[in-house]
């Protein structure tokens, strides 16, 4: 007969299975072969934490990485979006924590929401580039729409003449698509083209 820790997690659950089916101890006892005591207990320690193993969150190897080092990786993204794997893993392993693998350091950081993706691509802006629209509208922003139909709007066409050399990542959460730091500056039909 099988002592009380002796039992399977399948054993434990017929027990409680049973005993939830309305079958009494002794009924259970008599058509499994368990002591009354033993079936008292895992009743009783399911009806108390709604489990049949006090074993189970002990199995498995505990966590390198603890929650405060969980952090840190995300300080050394935010420091630089375009880093590797393995410049993630050398620049924490360069800290006081624990020696951990590129592999730990790429399950820790998808865990927390991460995700490797090429960067929002948006038009390279200067300041002079963001003031001077800014300057035209409020030049025009009386014009009625008899004013606007003496405007001929005419259409363009580029022809592109080199392109980026490349691809880039950034690690960045899904909600963080237009972060700057996640972002890459590109110049109308990605530069290098002739409009005309």
């Amino acid at each position: 007969m099988a002592g009380y820790q002796d039992l399977s997690e399948y054993e434990r659950d017929v027990i409680v299975g049973a005993r939830e089916m309305g079958h009494s101890i002794s009924e259970v006892a008599m058509k499994f072969g368990f002591s009354r005591m033993i079936i008292s207990r895992v009743y009783r320690e399911y009806r108390e934490c709604g489990k049949t193993s006090n074993l189970r969150h002990r199995c498995g190897r505990k966590k390198i990485m603890k929650e405060r080092d969980q952090r840190r990786p995300t300080r050394i993204i935010k420091r630089d979006r375009r880093a590797t794997l393995p410049q993630i893993a050398s620049d924490f392993n360069a800290g006081p924590s624990t020696s951990v693998s590129v592999r730990t350091i790429q399950r820790n950081i998808i865990d927390m929401g991460f995700r490797s993706r090429s960067p929002t691509r948006v038009p390279l802006l200067t300041a002079r580039h963001k003031s001077l629209p800014l300057g035209w509208i409020c030049q025009h922003r009386h014009w009625t729409a008899d004013d606007w139909k003496q405007v001929v709007w005419s259409d363009e066409s580029h022809f592109q003449l080199n392109r980026a050399d490349g691809r880039v990542r950034v690690w960045r959460k899904p909600h963080e698509s237009m972060d700057p730091t996640c972002q890459q500056e590109t110049v109308q039909a990605g530069g290098g083209s002739m409009m005309v």
